[in-house]
């Protein structure tokens, strides 16, 4: 029996494929369009790379290297196609390391990934940004305790923790912020919840985390536990 099959944006994915994408989106916090799918044949252009399982073309956006490196983090071997590297408009395109319905050209393009090449003809060094190790999904994510995060953003002298420190470095990420990764939840870290509460349209804005607000914060990261 094949992989179970979903539709994106109109276009045919396998349910792992889905899964991936929607993790670097989670990442990104912002959605991104798939302009061609798998399972298919009707692209020259692709060589074969989208005839099976695992492959994805989506549109650029302002930031083409940034979601490169996130689908990358997730189990992807993605590259930024640019226009004057072959007949296609500019586009993300991206195989799932490990499908086991991915057709050949997709594995050798994975194969030129792990190589340090960009997976085309010319067999040009690869250009994105290299990770090591190199994830292949499922990429478990870390817990974080949400009732160990509430209390330090209540105590009134909070101590350091790891958990206050991820929520630091994700409010730095998402709202393109300088405060302290320190772990204590000082004024700082409560007034940049506030400024992330008030981004999320929260009923209230009182810089106290709640599940909603924190498991947006967390999502493609860490995993919120009770």
């Amino acid at each position: 029996m094949g992989m179970k099959r979903v539709i994106v944006d109109g276009k045919t994915l396998n349910y792992r494929t889905a899964q991936m994408l929607k993790r670097a989106e989670e990442r990104l916090g912002e959605s991104l369009y798939v302009v061609q799918g798998s399972y298919s044949s009707g692209v020259s252009q692709s060589a074969g790379t989208h005839d099976g399982g695992g492959a994805i073309d989506v549109s650029p956006t302002n930031d083409p290297n940034r979601v490169v490196r996130e689908l990358r983090e997730v189990g992807f071997a993605a590259w930024h196609r640019t226009a004057d590297q072959g007949d296609w408009n500019a586009h993300i395109h991206a195989i799932a390391i490990g499908d086991s319905e991915s057709s050949s050209g997709a594995r050798q393009q994975v194969q030129a990934y792990y190589s340090g090449r960009n997976g085309l003809a010319s067999n040009a060094q690869d250009d994105g940004p290299r990770l090591d190790p190199i994830p292949v999904w499922p990429v478990e994510l870390p817990r974080v305790s949400l009732g160990r995060v509430v209390n330090q953003f209540e105590a009134k002298t909070p101590r350091k923790t790891q958990g206050v420190e991820r929520v630091q470095k994700l409010l730095n990420r998402r709202l393109n912020l300088n405060i302290s990764v320190d772990g204590v939840a000082g004024d700082e870290t409560r007034n940049a919840y506030k400024k992330w509460q008030k981004e999320n349209n929260s009923s209230v804005v009182d810089g106290l985390p709640r599940e909603p607000g924190v498991k947006l914060l967390l999502a493609g990261f860490y995993r919120l536990v009770k």
